[in-house]
């Protein structure tokens, strides 16, 4: 039994390791948010009972973070030094945690308790299952599996009705790599099948695909033209399969 998405949620089981897997939480948004003119609560409550609450209902012992847990660069804001201590904190009293950093998790390795895992940024595997944030290169060890899951492009899709209404709602992607054209020290004879995480955050609800240049893409696998938007099927939260970008 391999990973699966857990259904209306940007998130993954693995059931048989009871490992949950999330991507780009962007913790500490809010304050961004606030230098905008925007005022909001803290995410960080309202962050923390949604994994709890998907960790019972599928009796979670395991949580993998794929990347930009918090969100301010190149400095890390009051906030976050205040908060993200105990976030983890009271996780890692009841869970296995284990981080791959993204590109916003600079400082991260001071707010974590001991326990907490931060693992290598060119990613990690699990059985036929590589993981990675998307910021970077992975490793060779980790493109030697079925599927790479990453996260870093928070993937949406803008739905349109007769009636000019519009509506952007996270998405899933799922594409095949094309092995000729990764570098040549990365290059398989079988690439794996490359799945692109929602955001896990409430606040960001990503940039559509189907408004999206291929060029625009974030990460090294899709500017080299390894990973292909117009060939990726786009997915809905709930599962439903709308088709290639290139059909929306």
């Amino acid at each position: 039994m391999g990973i699966y998405p857990i259904p209306g949620e940007p998130a993954l089981l693995d059931p048989q390791e009871r490992r949950l897997v999330v991507a780009d939480l962007h913790l500490g948004l809010e304050a961004e948010l606030l230098s905008k003119g925007i005022s909001l609560p803290s995410q960080i409550p309202e962050t923390k009972e949604r994994l709890l609450r998907l960790a019972e209902k599928y009796r979670v012992r395991k949580i993998l973070f794929l990347g930009d847990v918090k969100h301010n660069v190149p400095r890390t804001t009051w906030q976050e030094w205040r908060e993200l201590p105990s976030f983890f904190e009271e996780l890692a009293r009841s869970f296995e945690i284990d981080i791959i950093p993204g590109n916003h998790d600079g400082d991260l390795e001071g707010m974590i308790p001991k326990g907490v895992r931060i693992l290598p940024v060119r990613g990690v595997s699990y059985g036929r299952v590589g993981f990675i944030h998307g910021h970077a290169w992975p490793s060779l060890d980790v493109l030697k599996t079925e599927q790479l899951v990453m996260g870093h492009n928070h993937p949406a899709v803008e739905l349109r009705d007769e009636m000019g209404g519009r509506v952007i709602e996270p998405a899933w992607l799922r594409v095949k790599l094309d092995a000729s054209k990764l570098p040549e020290e990365l290059r398989l004879e079988n690439p794996p099948e490359l799945i692109v995480m929602p955001s896990f955050s409430s606040l960001v609800k990503g940039a559509p695909v189907n408004r999206r240049l291929e060029d625009e893409l974030i990460g090294p696998l899709f500017r080299c033209g390894a990973a292909s938007l117009e060939k990726a099927e786009v997915y809905l939260l709930d599962g439903t399969y709308l088709g290639r970008v290139e059909e929306l």
